[in-house]
């Protein structure tokens, strides 16, 4: 099994991506997404994976 983290470049700044994260940086990640508007309704969630999946 491969031990490394995988790392993605996202305006030029790297975002590990399976790294632990504290409550407090969870927190700050969720609210600077609602901020920006950089979410999804999870009821547009939901309906993609059933018709995806044949749910």
């Amino acid at each position: 099994m491969d031990s490394t983290i995988k790392v993605r470049v996202v305006n030029g700044l790297k975002s590990k991506l399976y790294a632990p994260m504290t409550e407090e940086e969870m927190l700050a990640r969720l609210k600077k997404s609602r901020e920006q508007e950089i979410f999804r309704d999870a009821d547009h969630v939901i309906s993609d994976m059933r018709s995806k999946y044949g749910l």
